[in-house]
């Protein structure tokens, strides 16, 4: 039972660390990473915006700056993409993990970086393990008592 318990919790903290990584900016949607997290490079590579250091996506990054700095929001700098380059130029999830995976297996991660994932991901996992079993317990001992 309490391996059960405990690949549960793996399983949730994996799911979400997944989810928040590959959905959610790490930047302010104010900034130039923040909006480029939601842009397809231009590249022929399957790369996020907001990952690629090549010219051709430094240049659409440079281009979001200019137009943040002369005043645009997020909706009005996505707005012109679109408009001008298609809705190729915005992601879907499915690209979106397409070009993070593509990241991690070109060698995009420090080794550190990732050793670094994967304890955090064990100590999260035996958190919330050591809560669920609390709980468990705690419920336990109230159905005995009544």
């Amino acid at each position: 039972m309490k391996i059960k318990i405990f690949l549960l919790s793996l399983s949730i903290i994996i799911i979400f660390s997944v989810i928040k990584y590959v959905f959610w900016p790490s930047a302010a949607a104010d900034t130039v990473m923040g909006i480029s997290h939601n842009i397809a490079c231009p590249c022929e590579c399957p790369m996020v915006l907001e990952d690629c250091h090549m010219s051709c996506g430094m240049e659409w990054k440079d281009m979001i700056g200019k137009r943040l700095m002369a005043g645009a929001g997020k909706d009005e700098i996505e707005g012109y993409f679109f408009k001008r380059f298609g809705k190729e130029s915005m992601l879907t999830p499915l690209q979106r993990i397409h070009g993070k995976w593509y990241q991690i297996t070109r060698g995009g991660y420090p080794i550190s970086d990732i050793a670094l994932f994967i304890a955090l991901v064990f100590v999260w996992s035996g958190v919330l393990y050591l809560i669920i079993t609390g709980v468990l317990d705690f419920l336990e001992k109230g159905k005995t008592k009544t």
